[in-house]
């Protein structure tokens, strides 16, 4: 706060609050204003009395000052100060109402002889206290008026009346030091409204300051809420705009820390898979290649057979795994719903309590078309419902696949389904139930009874709305301590799943000239026994630099390249694409136990024509390879 210390205006950066000052002095002092001019009025008049005591012969005179002058007056300006000009003239007229009572009481000294003249200078200083401290005028307006005042009464004591100059030293001194007081009052006081002003005004400012950041975070949060709506809008196509802000933004962010926790698990597992398939490759190819040898009957034979399914459930296992963490493209194909419900199960058997247990009917071999990872992700939530559903942990989960038949007298009217062959997902729990007014919310997003470390109200809602991509639908039936039974019906896919690659079977053979790259010995080995017992000529490197720089001079001494990905000095990709740079037409399969990176435009430009997951079976390898020779 800055002002002038001699008139106390606001000036500096502060100069414009000056008018807004004597607005708002005027309407908080209107009130007190009025009074102290009738309380002054009655005490001016009131003294009237000590007229006729002290000076009886000139009473009259000093009532005609008091009552046909002053007081008329004094009722003016309160009569005025009811009229919408005063707030404009309210100074002048305090000004000359209190300069004429001062004059007033002057003219009574003048006229009064000693000593009665003495009894009135009292009055001079009281008209000082009341223009500084009780009618509180502007600190400018009263130093002019009681100034005037002193100097009225030098000019009456000097020039009207003949006072003795000890009398007028001393009434100097006394009026004189009373108006300095009185001037230190009124500046006191006046500095004291003004620095409230002042704090008001800051604060306004802040609570101004503060309305606008609240108004802004409310339109960035609404604007986060808008982002948040449409994209689940895009997953459910049900989601409704009724999350207040706050809670949209908690929401969000325990949405994000979980698919950061998903991401780890896919880095996890990614990072195992490559090594763990190349073990895996090792011990279900050496596994084929020993019973194709072995006596059928032999015991033996049925031992390596043990082995060799358990490679294979290794190897599910380990794609189990990448699919639960959501790794690669979500793509619709052909999927075995009673498998998936199985692979899936077995992981969830592991995570919840032993109290708990899992009753399984897998009625239906039928096929739908889906998303693998997605219905994982079906499968995981109505289980962890339904486990976060039970009474300390005990209680009965129940999870039945099977097919059904419907038509239009079965289904209902306006049910969006329409007739065919389904596949019936029953997912059955024995918890605590639910009532109507919770089921009817129970697909809605972030809607929960979960408390906040056990769920966020996300994982019905994508159950949902991966249900009505697939064009099926879902239909839940639950009683307050009755359990919960999800019943999902989902449209039949009919589709020919070809032979099991576990089964032994008569490879196809060829006599083509094939190069294999892997940096795993044992790998290359495995592949070279395998493919040169079908009749195919087979050279192997454990570099990927030593395989490009002997394809560089002989490069038609092959028909078929098969190379790993992951490999120290050259990967796959580089390697395929110095080998195009040499010969364009040669063949390139790529196998990769795991790459998040690979994509299908990366293996179009590389020149390569298929890839095969580790491990391999003799099945995938050998029909593959002599498909690409064939048929190029």
């Amino acid at each position: 706060m800055t002002y002038n210390v001699f008139t106390l205006s606001f000036t500096g950066e502060w100069e414009h609050l000056e008018p807004e000052f004597i607005k708002s002095h005027f309407r908080e002092s209107l009130n007190r204003i009025r009074i102290a001019i009738l309380i002054a009025m009655f005490f001016y008049s009131i003294f009237g009395f000590l007229d006729a005591i002290i000076v009886p012969d000139q009473k009259l005179m000093f009532w005609a000052i008091r009552y046909a002058v002053i007081c008329p007056i004094a009722l003016g300006v309160f009569w005025f100060s009811f009229r919408p000009g005063f707030e404009t003239y309210a100074q002048p007229c305090l000004f000359f109402m209190c300069l004429s009572g001062g004059l007033g009481i002057e003219l009574m000294v003048i006229l009064a002889d000693p000593p009665a003249s003495y009894s009135y200078y009292a009055g001079i200083i009281l008209i000082f206290i009341t223009i500084y401290t009780f009618i509180r005028m502007r600190f400018l307006w009263a130093v002019a008026c009681s100034w005037l005042i002193v100097a009225g009464y030098e000019i009456g004591a000097v020039w009207i009346a003949d006072t003795p100059r000890i009398m007028l030293i001393n009434n100097n001194f006394f009026f004189v030091s009373a108006n300095i007081l009185c001037m230190l009052a009124g500046y006191s006081m006046e500095l004291n409204i003004r620095k409230r002003f002042f704090s008001g005004f800051k604060l306004e400012q802040e609570r101004n300051k503060v309305g606008r950041i609240n108004r802004e975070l409310d339109h960035r949060v609404r604007e986060r809420t808008l982002a948040l709506s449409t994209a689940n809008e895009q997953l459910t196509k049900e989601i409704q705009d009724r999350i207040s802000a706050e809670k949209s933004r908690i929401k969000l962010e325990k949405e994000l820390n979980r698919k950061h926790k998903l991401e780890a698990i896919g880095t996890l597992a990614g990072g195992i898979a490559h090594d763990f398939n190349n073990i895996l490759a090792a011990v279900i190819g050496y596994s084929e290649l020993s019973l194709a040898s072995l006596d059928k009957h032999s015991e033996e034979y049925a031992n390596t057979k043990e082995i060799l399914q358990a490679g294979m459930r290794a190897k599910e296992l380990t794609r189990q795994i990448l699919t639960f963490s959501r790794q690669g493209e979500r793509k619709a194909e052909p999927v075995q719903l009673g498998k998936v419900v199985t692979e899936a199960l077995k992981l969830i058997r592991a995570s919840i309590p032993a109290g708990i247990d899992i009753i399984q009917d897998i009625k239906s071999p039928a096929f739908i078309v889906g998303d693998e990872g997605e219905l994982h992700r079906i499968i995981m939530n109505l289980c962890t419902n339904a486990y976060h559903a039970m009474e300390n942990e005990k209680g009965t989960i129940e999870v039945r696949v099977e097919d059904t038949i419907l038509d239009q007298e079965i289904l209902q009217a306006g049910e969006p389904m329409a007739p065919g062959k389904y596949v019936i997902l029953t997912v059955g729990d024995t918890g605590r139930g639910m009532t109507p007014e919770i089921i009817e919310k129970i697909f809605d997003p972030f809607f929960t009874t979960k408390s906040v470390d056990h769920g966020t109200g996300m994982g019905l809602s994508v159950v949902h709305g991966i249900v009505k991509r697939y064009n099926g639908t879902i239909r839940v039936y639950s009683e307050p301590g009755q359990g919960t039974t999800f019943v999902i019906y989902l449209p039949m896919a009919h589709t020919d799943t070809g032979p099991d690659p576990e089964e032994v079977f008569t490879p196809p053979s060829g006599t083509e000239r094939i190069m294999v790259v892997d940096d795993e010995k044992t790998l290359v080995h495995l592949v070279q026994k395998h493919l040169s017992s079908l009749g195919y000529t087979v050279k192997g490197f454990n570099n990927s630099l030593e395989a490009a720089a002997y394809f560089s001079d002989h490069p038609d001494e092959f028909d078929l390249i098969l190379t790993d990905y992951n490999m120290p000095g050259l990967t796959g990709l580089e390697l395929s694409e110095k080998i195009q740079g040499i010969r364009k037409d040669i063949p390139i399969v790529l196998c990769t136990g795991y790459s998040k990176n690979i994509t299908r435009e990366k293996l179009r430009s590389s020149g390569i024509r298929t890839f095969l997951m580790k491990p391999l079976t003799q099945y995938a390898l050998s029909t593959t390879l002599r498909d690409i020779l064939d048929h190029g």
